[in-house]
């Protein structure tokens, strides 16, 4: 298991498409959050305070990659700002190969925190971050 498999397991567990916020919200839960033993990867993604909390650049890199592989389906509409991640037929199919490999309580865990991105606004899923995680508000412009 790698990072960027999780990053597919996060984007394939989503029922809608997967926003920025939320693919890194969700990713840097899944670090804070699972024992190592559970992750299944010797290494994992590396986070830090930004504008909007906990960010780590490679995970858009690893999203760009997904979709070379065609994995992951990145829209890029041009009336928003921000890009917009699905899994394709063939990364759901990857991703539940993935989830076998995974103790139940990481499979869990996945579907609880990738529901709790998909069901806060913005502002809520920030905030949130920023009240359990106070480390992540260094760098932060997000007026609360």
């Amino acid at each position: 298991m790698t990072p960027k498999d999780w990053t597919l397991l996060v984007i394939a567990e989503a029922e809608h498409p997967v926003q920025p916020v939320q693919l890194q919200k969700a990713l840097f839960l899944i670090s804070r959050n699972l024992p190592r033993r559970d992750l299944a990867t010797p290494g994992f993604y590396t986070f830090s305070p930004y504008d909007y909390g906990p960010f780590c650049s490679t995970v858009y890199g690893d999203a760009e990659e997904l979709e070379t592989e065609g994995l992951v389906f990145i829209s890029r509409p041009p009336e928003t700002r921000y890009k917009t991640y699905r899994a394709t037929d063939a990364g759901l199919q990857r991703a539940l190969g993935l989830k076998s490999e995974l103790s139940s309580q990481a499979t869990t865990y996945l579907q609880r925190v990738v529901e709790f991105t998909q069901t806060h606004s913005f502002n809520e899923l920030v905030s949130a971050i920023y009240k359990a995680y106070p480390d992540m508000k260094a760098n932060s412009v997000f007026q609360e």
